[in-house]
């Protein structure tokens, strides 16, 4: 069996047909190259995936030097590389981290993959180089580099050993590096250094068992940038698998602005709490002391009481009510930008009929529905307090005659339109800015309310990822309400 002993190309299938035929049809079957060379380089055997893919018949090659197989810029050091490996024959794959390529007899190139092992056979040694094609893979691989370059996001394939392989211009820019002073270079490069020492042994952690998943989920990451300023970061991390090993594709992510939203909202949602302590420890309980001693006081006096002190003693009734309220009504728009996430079927018709039920409607008020969805899946209670501000609103401010107020619902996109339009006054334009702001009425008597209703209704339907617009009527007098809101459940929202 091989190799053959062939010093003269005549002679080669003299040495062929000494062999086992079913020896040379097993190795013709082998669907990878294979090229057995003594130890100058002549070509001793080959079989036929070798001939299909250099090209070559196999009597062109016999005999011949391994070196017409190679591109000539490789060609001038293989001798001295042969000769490394006859002096520490091994079994390994030729080449590591280094691009391969063979050349065909029509000159054209192609990469590939060797694996060489010695074999010592009739007192010689010789060298079996096994030969893959790596084209498709090279394509693929190049491929998934143009994917990574042209990608939006900070990405870098690293090796096993955290060394940058691969890295993108998004990426680049995130860091403030170049391209040069990242690759071949420890990734550590761009951790801040407090978290390198802990770095190596998750790294060695995940290399043990790689899998697709989100980096330190629980825990806040932050980059470090050339100039030394921390970044916040999210990264996911992805096993990839190449003829360089297997390598992992990080996805980075700056977060920074949605770090600074979130900042901002704690410290706002911080400084309600606080408001709703002081409001409901500080004010409500001295409001209920001066309460009781109004009620003493009255007491005290009896029935016979002059008249101006009996309506005094009204006057402060109604305002300690009156504060009683607003102190009340504060708490609730602290507590609107909570997100209710006890999201429900909600058969629309039935909300919008339970909403009118609730309020006492004059009789001459012409009360119109015009609902065309028939249900949503959202938190109930916060939209119902929404369209019930808006309801009672409606109904509270309208002096015109013929007064007539419509509620209708229909699809809009992923939302759900509501509208609540009058034919009242109206709204100002000048005021329409500043009516979802606290504590603004549009009017001086008792019957306006706190000032609250309009700014609790806008901060419910954001803290519920809708919207609420204010828009005057062009057809008629008045103004309509119109509130987006989520008509199916969101991951965003409703977990």
């Amino acid at each position: 069996m091989p190799p053959q002993n062939n010093q003269q190309s005549s002679h080669q299938n003299n040495h062929q047909d000494n062999q086992p035929s079913y020896v040379l049809e097993l190795l013709d079957a082998v669907p990878a190259g294979i090229i057995v060379t003594h130890q100058d380089g002549r070509i001793s055997y080959l079989n036929a995936e070798a001939e299909r893919l250099f090209g070559y018949s196999r009597n062109e090659l016999l005999g011949q030097s391994v070196d017409v197989l190679l591109p000539n810029r490789f060609s001038g050091n293989h001798a001295t590389l042969r000769q490394s490996y006859i002096d520490q024959p091994s079994t390994r794959y030729m080449g590591a981290g280094r691009d391969l390529y063979g050349k065909r007899k029509d000159n054209s190139e192609f990469p590939l993959e060797i694996g060489l092992r010695s074999l010592v056979a009739d007192n010689e040694q010789f060298i079996v180089a096994t030969i893959v094609n790596i084209t498709r893979r090279k394509q693929l691989e190049e491929r998934l580099a143009k994917v990574i370059e042209a990608s939006p996001y900070g990405q870098l394939l690293v090796d096993e050993q955290g060394i940058i392989q691969l890295i993108n211009p998004s990426l680049l820019a995130l860091f403030g590096y170049n391209k040069e002073e990242l690759l071949g270079k420890s990734m550590d490069i761009l951790l801040p250094e407090r978290y390198r020492a802990g770095h190596e042994k998750l790294r060695a952690g995940y290399v043990q068992k790689p899998s697709l998943r989100a980096m330190g989920l629980g825990r806040d990451l932050t980059g470090r940038h050339k100039s030394g300023t921390e970044i916040p970061i999210e990264i996911g991390l992805s096993p990839v698998e190449s003829d360089a090993g297997n390598l992992t594709l990080a996805v980075v992510t700056d977060i920074t602005e949605r770090k600074r939203l979130e900042l901002n909202l704690k410290q706002a949602n911080a400084h309600l709490e606080e408001f709703t302590y002081v409001a409901s420890h500080d004010l409500k309980s001295p409001l209920r002391g001066i309460s009781d001693l109004v009620e003493w006081i009255s007491e005290d006096l009896g029935e016979n009481i002059p008249e101006a002190v009996k309506n005094n003693i009204e006057r402060i009734r109604i305002r300690i009510g009156r504060m009683e309220r607003l102190i009340e009504d504060l708490l609730l728009y602290a507590r609107a930008g909570k997100r209710a996430k006890e999201s429900t079927a909600i058969d629309v018709n039935a909300l919008i009929a339970g909403i009118i039920e609730l309020h006492p409607v004059p009789a001459h008020f012409n009360i119109q529905q015009d609902i065309r969805i028939n249900e949503i899946y959202a938190a109930k209670i916060p939209l119902e307090t929404v369209l019930r501000n808006l309801f009672s609103n409606a109904l509270k401010h309208h002096t015109g005659v013929d007064p007539c107020i419509t509620i209708s619902a229909e699809a809009s996109g992923s939302y759900c339109l509501f509208k609540v339009s009058d034919n009242g006054p109206g709204i100002p334009v000048a005021a329409q800015e500043r009516v979802f702001r606290l504590f603004q009425t549009l009017g001086n008597h008792s019957s306006n309310g706190s000032g609250i209703g309009l700014a609790l209704a806008k901060r419910l339907t954001e803290s519920h990822g809708g919207q609420i617009e204010l828009i005057s009527n062009t057809d008629s007098k008045g103004c309509s309400f119109h509130v987006w809101w989520p008509r199916f459940a969101r991951k965003d929202i409703d977990e």
